[in-house]
């Protein structure tokens, strides 16, 4: 059995047992992420904020398996409708209440400060918000172009609420 099975079945199993011990939800009820959004408000940011100056020694040094980075801009309408949901899927694994931490780490990058311009050119982001995916070492120094097809750093195309991102990561854990 590998670590990644190994994770797809925690992970299964934390959310079995975190449906159980929700006793405000009907028999059924299949988002997990209900639990973290009772009053539809997540007031902590949970994703980890990049920038160009700590961007590489984040990704280094951390423990996760794998990153999702959200490159986005303080004006985009779409970005900040999206944040709630990212915030609600960072929750299950960044900080100190996380559900499953050190299996991703989530992570965003404001693409519409000036010290962010070369970083966002190097990811070839084209639309905002952009979600990528890989190996947190992958990242470093690396670029992204959209032509290339055997990257290992991923866009995510279906992603655009919480329950489809989970999904999508979910997906993507039990492939290893």
């Amino acid at each position: 059995m590998s670590m990644t099975q190994i994770c797809l079945i925690l992970i299964v199993n934390s959310l079995l047992l975190l449906s159980s011990k929700v006793e405000s939800f009907p028999p059924g009820s299949r988002s997990i992420l209900r639990e973290f959004s009772k009053d539809n408000a997540v007031s902590t940011d949970y994703a980890v904020d990049f920038n160009i100056t700590n961007f590489d020694a984040v990704l280094r040094d951390t423990l996760a398996t794998f990153a999702i980075i959200e490159f986005f801009a303080h004006w985009c309408p779409a970005c900040r409708n999206y944040k709630p949901h990212y915030e609600k899927v960072a929750r299950l694994f960044n900080g100190p209440d996380a559900v499953h931490p050190g299996i991703v780490l989530m992570a965003r990058m404001d693409c519409a400060l000036k010290i962010n311009n070369e970083l966002c050119d190097r990811f070839s982001v084209a639309h905002y918000p952009m979600l990528f995916w890989g190996p947190p070492s992958k990242f470093v120094s690396a670029a992204w172009e959209s032509k290339e097809e055997k990257s290992v750093i991923r866009v995510i195309d279906d992603g655009r609420t919480a329950e489809k991102l989970l999904s999508w990561i979910n997906k993507q854990l039990g492939r290893y």
